[in-house]
C-alpha cells in the first residue's frame, strides 16, 4: 500500500471492515473546494429509488457500474469473490493503456467519456490515476490501412493525433528506436491508467457514498416467472434483489457456460526490467507509452515506461494463449521463448534498456469475444438478470464510460446494443 492509498480514504484492512457494516461515508475530504464541502452532492442528496440491485464483480466494469447506479438513487450492494483490484482479476496489476485509437467510434467516444469521469472523480478519490503522459504508436507498412483509417477518426472527434516521420521521431524521443517502421503517430491526449488503484479507489468511493461491499463468492442464483429474485453466497448469505449484474470477468464462463461458449480466456504478459541508473529520460514524464503496431508478427506489444518507479513495463499477447478450461487453475508462469519475445521488443525499440534485468514478471487474462466488442445483455429466462463482460483485452480504458451506459440500460434509459448482444455469441 503507497502512502498516496493511505491518505486517501480505505485500505483494505477498511475495505473489510465498512463491507460489513455497509457504512455510508459522505465527507469527499480536502481535495474538494470549500463550496463542493459545503453540500452535499446532487447525487447524494436523490430520494432513494424502490429497488435493489445486486453487483458481481469489482473490476473495471462491476465497480463503475455499481458506482453510477448508487449515483441513480438505487440500494446497491458489490460482491466480489477476492475483493477490489485483487490479482487474480482482469482489472487487477499496475497499469493499463487508454487511448482513443480505434477504428471503431462507439470505442473512441467510450474512450474520451472515461477520461472525462476520471478526472471528474479523481478529486473525490483523493489521489490521482489517470495520466496522461501520451503514446507513441509505432506504425509499419502492414499497419497503414488502420493508420489512416485512425487518423481520419481523430480528426473527425476533434482530438489530436500527430503524424510524425522517423527522423523526426528519433529527435523528439532519441530513447526509440525506429527499424522497419514507416512512421510514428503521436496522441498527447492519451497515457494510462492504474489499475490496482483504479478498482480499489472505485470501491472506496462506492462506499463513501454509501454503497455495500461484501467480499463473498456467490453460489447460485433464484430464477422465478422470468425474473432472478436473489442470489446465494456461499456463506448463506441471501440477498433479494430487483436486478442483478454479473459482470465477472473470465467467471461468466462457468457461472454461465451455455451463454458463454464463445467466449475465450486469454493470457497476457507483462514484464518489467530495472530502468538504468541515472535514465531519468526512460520515466513516464520523459516518455510516453507506446504500442507496437506490427499487424503481420506473432504478436503485438506495448508499455509503460517507469510508472512509480515499478520498472519499465513491456506487455505483449503470446501466440499460445488461450486459457479458457483452466483459467482459474494454471499456474501463472512465463515461458522462456516468451521472455525472449519481451527482450526482442527491447532491443529493436529501446536500445537504452538492452542489458537491464528483469525485476518483475506478471501473467494477467483476459475475455475474449470473437469480435472483440463487450457483452451488456440480459440472460434468456430473466429479463433483469445482466451479463456484462467480454472485455477483450481492451475493457479497462473503458470501464468508467462502460459501466455509465450499464447504469442507464439496467435503469431502462437506454435501451439495450445489439453491439453488446448475447444473440452474436449464441446464435
Amino acid at each position: 500500500m503507497t502512502d498516496d492509498n493511505q491518505k486517501s480514504g480505505l485500505n483494505r484492512r477498511d475495505l473489510l471492515k465498512y463491507s460489513l457494516q455497509g457504512v455510508a461515508l459522505t465527507a469527499f475530504g480536502s481535495a474538494l473546494s470549500n463550496s463542493a464541502k459545503a453540500s452535499a452532492p446532487a447525487f447524494l442528496s436523490q430520494r432513494p429509488k424502490n429497488g435493489k440491485i445486486v453487483v458481481v464483480g469489482a473490476g473495471a466494469f462491476g465497480g463503475w457500474t455499481a458506482l453510477h447506479l448508487l449515483r441513480k438513487g438505487y440500494n446497491v450492494t458489490l460482491v466480489d469473490q477476492f475483493g477490489a483490484g485483487n490479482s487474480q482479476a482482469s482489472s487487477g496489476g499496475e497499469t493499463r493503456l487508454i487511448r482513443a485509437y480505434y477504428s471503431d467510434p462507439v470505442y473512441v467516444d467510450m474512450a474520451m467519456r472515461a477520461v472525462t469521469l476520471w478526472k471528474e472523480n479523481e478529486p473525490r478519490m483523493e489521489q490521482t490515476i489517470l495520466h496522461q503522459n501520451g503514446l507513441l504508436l509505432f506504425n509499419y507498412p502492414s499497419s497503414k490501412a488502420e493508420s489512416e483509417a485512425a487518423i481520419a477518426i481523430y480528426k473527425k472527434a476533434n482530438l489530436p493525433l500527430e503524424k510524425v516521420s522517423l527522423d523526426d521521431a528519433v529527435k523528439r524521443w532519441p530513447q526509440i528506436g525506429v527499424e522497419g517502421l514507416d512512421h510514428v503517430l503521436y496522441d498527447p491526449s492519451a497515457g494510462y491508467l492504474d489499475a490496482r488503484k483504479g478498482c480499489l479507489a472505485v470501491c472506496n468511493l462506492f462506499l463513501k457514498e454509501g454503497g455495500t461491499f461484501l467480499q463473498q463468492r456467490v453460489q447460485t442464483e433464484t430464477i422465478q416467472n422470468g425474473k432472478v429474485t436473489s442470489i446465494t453466497l456461499t456463506d448463506g448469505t441471501r440477498l433479494e434483489a430487483d436486478s442483478v449484474v454479473f459482470a465477472c470477468g473470465p467467471w461468466l464462463v462457468r457461472l454461465f457456460p451455455q451463454l458463454t461458449r464463445k467466449l475465450k480466456v486469454m493470457r497476457a504478459l507483462c514484464f518489467f526490467f530495472a530502468s538504468p541508473s541515472g535514465q531519468a529520460d526512460l520515466m513516464e514524464n520523459k516518455l510516453p507509452t507506446w504500442m507496437d503496431r506490427d499487424m503481420t508478427g506473432p504478436f503485438r506489444s506495448f508499455g509503460v515506461p517507469g510508472s512509480d518507479f515499478r520498472g519499465f513495463k513491456v506487455g505483449l499477447t503470446p501466440p499460445d494463449n488461450n486459457i479458457t478450461d483452466r483459467f482459474d487453475t494454471y499456474h501463472r508462469i512465463i515461458k522462456q521463448e516468451e521472455f525472449d519475445m519481451a527482450l526482442g521488443v527491447l532491443k529493436r525499440r529501446f536500445p537504452k534498456m538492452v542489458g537491464q534485468p528483469l525485476i518483475e514478471q506478471r501473467v494477467c487474462q483476459y475475455t475474449s469475444t470473437p469480435d472483440t466488442d463487450f457483452i451488456l445483455d440480459t440472460h434468456p429466462e430473466a429479463d433483469n438478470l445482466w451479463l456484462m463482460g467480454g472485455d477483450s483485452g481492451h475493457g479497462y480504458k473503458q470501464g468508467a464510460s462502460f459501466g455509465e451506459i450499464a447504469a442507464h440500460t439496467v435503469e431502462g434509459k437506454l435501451e439495450k446494443s445489439a453491439k453488446f448482444s448475447l444473440k452474436r455469441l449464441i446464435g
